[in-house]
């Protein structure tokens, strides 16, 4: 759905299509404000952010797969930053003797730049750091609190393989934190819930699936109304959007069956 398309949706819920009691590029703002909302009430941003190009979707003389390239899988990237002169490597890696990673500075710049349309990560879902290059374990994941007492309870230097993440700090100034502190480089892959990128015209890609995008309008309305102190229709509008990211939830995932032959267990 483009941005025009939303902006007049809202438009007409606020009796106010000409934008004579609100300017477009104001309810522009407000349409990014509820953008942002349903990322972070959904998780419907979704990706996954790899130091490894995904097997597949790298476009390779002779391999290329028709619809499977994907932003951010180098051509003939090999899992490692210590890669041949002159052959493509991805470098979202671990650093040797470092236990601490932001989103900000670190992760978010990776991220923009294998995604369009997104724009910092707001939380992530599982961590897996490659041992050695042939495996890459999803860790175990502790409490801040927990981390801290029992991992970062040794004073000196204790470098292996991570094994134990946690997260310091909350949504877009989180912090990963790694035990045992890595002791060499290794390919990170995050599975994170990301914020959108603002919208300013129909050309830019809106990261938010057309699932969600229809509730879009009411979250915008509500602004706007709240804006205008009419404050219950406001409310109405609230209810609606809230309405509809919860059908658009069960849409975009209704269950899924782990296995319909529990015998080959």
């Amino acid at each position: 759905m483009a941005l025009s398309d939303i902006l007049n949706d809202t438009s007409v819920l606020l009796n106010d299509q000409t934008y004579s009691f609100t300017s477009k590029s104001q309810l522009t703002r407000w349409v990014n404000e509820a953008r942002r909302n349903c990322a972070k009430r959904t998780g419907c941003i979704r990706r996954l952010l790899s130091g490894n190009s995904a097997f597949g979707a790298s476009s390779q003389p002779g391999v290329f797969i028709p619809g499977a390239a994907q932003p951010g899988a180098l051509p003939g990237a090999v899992p490692s930053a210590q890669a041949p002169q002159g052959q493509a490597a991805n470098s979202l890696n671990t650093i040797p003797n470092v236990e601490r990673y932001p989103y900000q500075g670190f992760f978010n710049p990776y991220l923009q730049a294998s995604y369009a349309g997104v724009d910092y990560i707001l939380d992530t879902i599982t961590c897996a750091v490659n041992w050695g290059g042939t495996t890459r374990p999803v860790l175990d994941w502790m409490p801040w609190d927990d981390f801290q007492a029992y991992c970062r309870s040794y004073s000196v230097l204790n470098s292996a393989y991570p094994a134990i993440w946690s997260v310091f700090n909350d949504g877009p100034t989180g912090e990963i934190w790694l035990f045992p502190i890595p002791s060499q480089v290794c390919e990170f892959e995050l599975d994170v819930t990301c914020a959108p990128k603002s919208l300013y015209s129909d050309n830019d890609f809106d990261a938010i699936s057309e699932a969600f995008q229809e509730s879009l309008k009411y979250k915008a309305a509500s602004i706007a109304f709240e804006a205008s102190q009419r404050y219950a229709q406001a409310q109405a509008m609230e209810d609606r959007f809230a309405d509809n990211l919860g059908i658009a939830r069960v849409a975009v995932d209704r269950g899924k069956t782990k296995s319909y032959y529990y015998s080959a267990y």
